[in-house]
């Protein structure tokens, strides 16, 4: 789809200069449920532009990676939010009916209110909310019809406009010819010689334009700019999480110990013991179990799997249905198939396991030859013993048998047993001997 078909394109303002999150990374891409800042906001968008300062080549880069569409622009100098948002048009074709605008620094608006925010018919419709405490926002004064006829910012209001609860939460929607329009009528008579972005409004509105609102929740309208705030993010989108898994019929045994990625998806009848942690790129089918302590990223889990305890999935890792790992497993890069086990203290990497294949404990495939990766293959209903290096490439055929204790460095064929320890030796009276030479030492 090409931008000149899209109704709605977004411009999100991302300029700012992140000093109090004391960081080296730019604000936005500080994450919450493993996705950055921004892209939480830009997964709500079809097609967008950032508007960024110069020094943000990590923003674009990073952007780039998830979000292939989008275009920047640059706001060289920081001239305030009115000239930031020219600085975003200016940088778009002629396009469709309606510019959205956000902040990249608000990773807990919702699809639900993004689209709520597009239904309105008004020219200009902007994200309203009544916070607990109002200080700092920007009121929106009505007339007696409840006509919305400007924004006065705290500072600016008087006693009176301070006690109105209804307050601009930043973000809005508005026809795209009104804002070409009036962005260049936007003046800049302030102490900082800016130009505010709410001051759209009142200009509007004195035109005879129709500026509505809708409002939503506090915590929706979230802005993140130090560590504090990026931690109360993390806990809300979690909540978020936890509640959605719930009511998808998953049982959380301890909610608050489980940690969601931005798209971990469980399916119902799923159960989740304490602290399970979900990176990236999860899903988990029906009936299964993870247990306590368990690091999972990157992987599918099929129906009716166990999971842990102490167990670490990570990426590339397909596990079918009714296969077992137990604590202490990691997993990378790994097929096992259904009804297979790892049941304790092991390592599976780039490997595929058959099925109803059983990984005793202690074993390891030496995948790694300190220049690449080499893959081990074990067919179906082969019987690992414990303490066992399987060092790839190594085929392993089915209804094998390997010896516990065992170094296989040669493929093993169909139904056979291999197994390769050293000689063991026996000194008659040596425990003896060992004992009463070093009690004299």
């Amino acid at each position: 789809m090409t931008i000149a078909t899209i109704a709605t394109i977004a411009i999100i303002l991302a300029a700012g200069k992140s000093s109090r999150m004391k960081s080296d990374k730019s604000k936005v891409l500080h994450k919450i449920g493993h996705r950055s800042l921004i892209g939480h906001v830009l997964a709500l968008t079809e097609q967008a532009v950032v508007v960024v300062s110069p020094e943000s080549k990590d923003i674009q880069e990073e952007v780039l990676k998830s979000f292939p569409g989008t275009t920047f622009a640059i706001q060289d100098p920081p001239l305030g939010t009115g000239h930031a948002v020219k600085t975003g048009f200016d940088t778009l074709p002629e396009i469709g009916e309606n510019i959205l605008i956000l902040y990249g620094d608000t990773p807990l608006l919702t699809k639900e209110t993004i689209d709520q925010l597009l239904a309105s018919n008004a020219h200009c419709t902007l994200l309203a909310m009544e916070p607990r405490n109002p200080d700092g926002y920007g009121r929106i004064v009505q007339d007696i019809q409840g006509n919305v006829l400007r924004i006065v910012e705290h500072n600016d209001a008087s006693l009176q406009e301070r006690d109105i609860q209804l307050c601009f939460g930043g973000a809005m929607v508005i026809k795209a010819e009104l804002l070409k329009t009036f962005l260049p009528k936007i003046e800049n008579h302030n102490a900082k010689k800016e130009y505010y972005l709410v001051t759209l409004v009142e200009l509007l509105s004195h035109a005879g334009h129709s500026v509505s609102y809708i409002t939503t929740d506090e915590e929706e309208l979230m802005g993140v700019n130090d560590r504090s705030q990026l931690a109360a993010a993390e806990h809300v989108f979690q909540t978020r999480m936890r509640n959605k898994a719930l009511q998808a019929g998953v049982t959380l045994c301890d909610p608050t110990s489980t940690y969601f990625a931005y798209d971990t998806v469980l399916e119902s009848d799923v159960t989740l013991e304490p602290h399970v942690y979900f990176g990236p790129g999860v899903r988990v089918k029906k009936g299964a179990s993870i247990r306590a302590f368990s690091h999972i990223e990157g992987a599918e889990i099929g129906e009716n799997c166990a999971i842990g305890p102490f167990a670490r999935i990570r990426p590339k890792t397909i596990l079918e249905p009714s296969s077992k790992v137990g604590n202490f497993v990691e997993i990378k890069n790994a097929h096992l198939k259904s009804g297979s086990k790892v049941n304790h203290l092991s390592y599976i990497g780039d490997a595929t396991v058959g099925k109803k294949t059983n990984i005793g404990a202690g074993t390891i495939t030496c995948n790694y030859d300190g220049f690449h990766k080499h893959q081990t293959i074990i067919g179906d209903d082969v019987s690992i013993g414990a303490n066992s290096s399987l060092v790839a490439p190594l085929i392993i055929e089915d209804a094998a048998l390997i010896g516990a204790g065992s170094v296989i460095t040669k493929n093993v064929s169909k139904g056979s047993m291999a197994l390769e320890r050293g000689i063991q030796k026996e000194i008659q009276g040596g425990a003896t001997h060992y004992r009463r030479k070093r009690s004299k030492d």
